[in-house]
């Protein structure tokens, strides 16, 4: 049984597949099993995996959904798992690439540290002409090696959603991927910020400050293709109102709460802002009444919304809150 199952979901991904298929090969930490998993590729990625996995067929395995169905990255990660034997779990997306020293470095420090759920480290964001270091810690100002106790990285995450571990940067123990029942299959775009608060509410996690990775930026990208859609806006609602339930859940300070909040409130007003003047005032009203609650927290920004356009109402409800109305 190997030590270590890198889980990656496929979707599309041809054009970058086999440059990180290399970077997981060529690692210097062998013990491992690789299981890719597709999502309803239509481009060739399929049959791209299932030639590597043939070649490696003693560590590499391909499974696919039936009917060649498209789930999502939660469902298929989900499902991946499921296939996987190792007690650490490590996810690589199609387009990212490893470091050589990637798993050794974070499973030697992880080794030393028998109560941290997970490992994570910054990547480097990956652009065709630019790269830079990914911020992290509190709203990007950053963050030192070593272990964090529970749930300080709830606050920190949320406060700036840049800043929270990529998949590809992360070392999760098996065990407390099961605690908190993986990823929330109901949650897309957002799906791995969900399982990092569920695991930062429960368990240590250890921040190693060393790029091990890169993270590819480009245009093809899923979460690119759904900002540009007007998708990202409706899994954005999913989301915050997932993160409004988990906080009011546990013992989370009441500015987290109102800043999810009104994250929610700015996710109702993008979706309306596509629409003309008297349609999205209606569009956000309706919104508004199927969540009383956030109806009576944020009438005065609705008020606020309906004489102005929304651009302007942003910028004075962002900076001033209606405190000039206490």
């Amino acid at each position: 049984m190997p030590r270590i199952s890198v889980i990656t979901p496929l979707y599309n991904g041809l054009k970058t597949l086999y440059e990180t298929a290399e970077s997981i090969l060529n690692q210097d930490y062998t013990d491992w099993e690789w299981i890719m998993f597709d999502d309803g590729s239509s481009d060739g990625t399929q049959e791209t995996a299932m030639i590597i996995a043939e070649k490696h067929r003693d560590k590499v395995f391909y499974f696919e959904h039936k009917d060649n169905s498209n789930y999502g990255t939660s469902y298929t990660r989900n499902r991946a798992v499921e296939k996987s034997s190792g007690e650490i779990i490590a996810f690589i997306d199609q387009d990212d690439v490893w470091y050589k020293n990637r798993l050794s470095v974070q499973l030697s420090i992880l080794e030393k540290h028998s109560g941290c759920a997970m490992i994570w480290g910054p990547a480097l964001y990956w652009y065709k002409e630019r790269e830079f270091k990914q911020p992290v810690g509190y709203r990007g100002k950053g963050l030192e090696s070593g272990l964090y106790k529970a749930p300080y990285f709830v606050e920190v995450f949320l406060s700036d959603l840049r800043g929270t571990p990529l998949p590809s940067a992360s070392l999760l123990r098996r065990k407390n991927f099961d605690e908190v029942s993986g990823y929330e299959e109901t949650i897309r775009g957002s799906e791995d910020v969900v399982l990092w608060l569920k695991i930062a509410e429960k368990s240590e996690i250890y921040y190693h400050d060393e790029i091990l990775i890169k993270y590819r930026k480009h245009q093809d990208s899923t979460l690119r293709i759904a900002k540009e859609s007007g998708k990202m806006n409706e899994w954005d609602l999913v989301f915050y109102k997932w993160v409004i339930d988990f906080l009011k859940r546990t013992s989370a300070k009441k500015e987290l709460i109102d800043d999810s909040e009104y994250a929610y409130y700015s996710c109702i007003k993008k979706i309306a802002g596509k629409k003309k003047y008297f349609e999205s005032r209606k569009e956000l009203y309706n919104r508004l009444n199927s969540y009383p609650e956030l109806k009576n927290k944020f009438m005065k920004d609705f008020l606020l919304d309906v004489i102005l356009p929304f651009n302007i109402s942003s910028r004075i409800s962002a900076k001033m809150r209606f405190d000039w109305f206490k």
